[in-house]
């Protein structure tokens, strides 16, 4: 059990994780953690506010999910990173400041911010934009180049619009108000795509805020039979996993040696060890896929037929780029030396014409343990295939043993069908993962409909069949009373709560009456020494303006998919048990 004077706890605080970048961003902060530096992460997720552009019945659901933040200044907690690009564009920087104020003293960073007064952690969003700009200009000779961008009070898109005209400019481009359009950077970008294109009769190329406002744009371009990377050139920034997965693959902007979340993390480490800090800016550039074809490495004969260390591991790098940036245990496969063997062995029988069987069949045993130890975690399929496709054609193209090239190719032929055979393998988890979570789900709500029954006997039997919501490690905590919102309120948690049941592994425990009181303050960190998680999610049980408790989950694709949801179906089932 971990010591909980010992452990350190740092609370991520951001906008709906759901969200690709946040997401992104919450993964990029769990790698960053050193494997024994006894430190725990516990993400506070909470919804954009944005009053006068969603109804008051989704102003008030968001604001009351908010709630959720105040565990921040509750709770003991020993650091705090916040997304201010996830929440600060829809308040003012007034509100802002005295959001943060309210954590008081805990060491804090802030991610895409210009708060002076703060500690943050930003793009230099110049970098990589520069790069696709001049690449676009000075390779593909584009002259019509457009911009889908993003409202203007938001940090990173006033910067990134700056730099979008600069960089125009800088390559003898004027620029005119028609080729920008404002978006609220979310997938909803249609109607901003259509004027956009009615706007720029022959536009070559667009770039796109964020990633989330291309899925727009590839909508309206799949209705005029336009083709990104073929028709128009596209690419976006962040580049999240929803980049890697559009069809065709997004090209995107995004950071380079370090990650925003990794920086935080290394920051903030130091700000609670007493030393004294600085902001800092984080280097980009560009991830060329289908929608704007572009390698940032070519490799020549020369590096082939030399082989060296730094080449391979370069290659490994541009071609499984999220590897750097992951948290990987001393005791897994280290996948980056696995492959410098396997390809360096490649490499060195081309040049010396000759590959003993034996070698053979241990670089197939390497490319099997390689590929069954998760290495298309760290890249995309599109990617990976044309940097095989690259390299196997530059070492076919040098025409030499035959006899070599053949067992050479055939060995790529095995890397193509392991890298398929992996992809595959996650999809049909995926997919039997989600038919088997709907079917556990309804049983549950049906479990919550027995009205008529005995409330209490029904509540403890609902309580008990949490497991069937999917969650396979977590716990349910309720207050004494609802906590119920009034307008423009604050939402604070009582100073004590009912742990009602921890999860382990799928299976509920029920938590006996006399130990179930627990101080507020005091549950984060007794919920990572229960559960002997590293990281957590929670959200809040609620139903219209009352919440009833905290659901805690193990930080995994189901909190980040269905956390809220789920959250939000059991606080239907308490209002209907409670109050009916």
């Amino acid at each position: 059990m971990q010591d909980t004077n010992k452990d350190k706890t740092i609370a991520v605080i951001a906008g709906n994780i759901a969200n690709e970048f946040c997401r992104d961003l919450v993964e990029s902060i769990r790698n960053a953690i050193p494997p024994t530096g006894g430190i725990n992460i516990a993400v506070l997720p909470g919804e954009v506010l944005i009053r006068g552009k969603r109804t008051e019945n989704n102003w008030q659901y968001d604001a009351v999910f908010n709630g959720i933040y105040s565990l921040g200044y509750q709770c003991e907690i020993d650091g705090i990173i916040v997304f201010g690009g996830s929440m600060g564009w829809v308040v003012d920087e007034k509100d802002f400041k005295e959001f943060l104020d309210s954590f008081k003293d805990i060491p804090k960073v802030v991610l895409t911010s210009s708060l002076e007064d703060q500690i943050t952690i930003n793009y230099d969003n110049e970098s990589g934009i520069k790069e696709a700009i001049d690449y676009l200009v000075n390779v593909n000779g584009f002259t019509k180049i457009c911009m889908l961008g993003g409202v203007e009070s938001n940090l990173d898109a006033g910067k990134r619009k700056e730099i979008f005209i600069k960089c125009l400019e800088e390559n003898g481009l004027p620029f005119r108000e028609e080729q920008y359009e404002i978006t609220n950077m979310s997938t909803h970008t249609e109607q901003q795509a259509e004027k956009l294109l009615n706007n720029n009769p022959g536009v070559e190329a667009i770039f796109c805020v964020n990633d989330t406002a291309a899925v727009g744009l590839y909508n309206v371009m799949k209705s005029r039979e336009l083709i990104p990377g073929e028709d128009i050139m596209v690419f976006g920034f962040d580049n999240t996993r929803m980049a890697s997965e559009m069809i065709p693959s997004l090209s995107s902007v995004g950071a380079d040696e370090i990650t925003l979340g990794k920086k935080a993390v290394q920051i903030l480490i130091d700000m609670m060890n007493g030393q004294e800090v600085e902001s800092a800016k984080v280097k980009t550039r560009l991830y060329g896929r289908q929608s704007l074809p572009y390698e940032m490495y070519q490799y020549t004969n020369r590096e082939l037929l030399d082989a060296n260390e730094a080449f391979i591991y370069r290659m490994f790098d541009d071609c499984f780029y999220r590897y750097k940036a992951a948290s990987i245990k001393s005791s897994s496969v280290n996948l980056r030396r696995l492959y410098f063997e396997f390809i360096s062995k490649i490499l060195k029988a081309y040049k010396n014409k000759y590959m003993p069987y034996e070698d053979y069949e241990d670089v197939e045993r390497m490319v099997d343990v390689f590929f069954a130890n998760g290495a298309m975690e760290y890249t995309d399929a599109e990617k990976l295939i044309d940097c095989m496709s690259r390299l196997q054609y530059a070492i076919n193209a040098l025409k030499g043993s035959p006899a070599v090239i053949s067992m050479i190719n055939n060995l790529f032929i095995r890397m193509r069908d392991a890298c398929i055979r992996e992809i595959c393998k996650t999809n049909t988890a995926q997919r039997n993962s989600s038919f088997s979570n709907i079917k556990r789900m309804r049983e549950h709500l049906v479990i919550g409909m027995d009205y008529a029954g005995d409330k209490e006997k029904v509540l403890l039997t609902y309580i008990k069949n949490l497991g069937l919501e999917g969650i396979e490690n977590g716990s349910l905590f309720m207050f004494d009373e609802p906590v119920v919102r009034e307008e423009y309120e604050v939402v604070t948690y009582p100073d004590e709560i009912l742990l009602k049941c921890i999860i382990k592994d799928g299976d509920v425990y029920l938590t006996p009456a006399d130990r179930q009181r627990k101080k507020t303050k005091d549950i984060l960190k007794q919920s990572f020494a229960q559960s002997r998680l590293e990281s957590i999610a929670v959200f809040p049980v609620f139903y219209e303006r009352t919440t009833y408790g905290l659901l805690f989950c193990e930080l995994n694709d189901k909190a980040y998919n269905m956390g809220g949801f789920i959250a939000s179906n059991i606080g239907i089932n308490l209002r209907m048990l409670l109050e009916a």
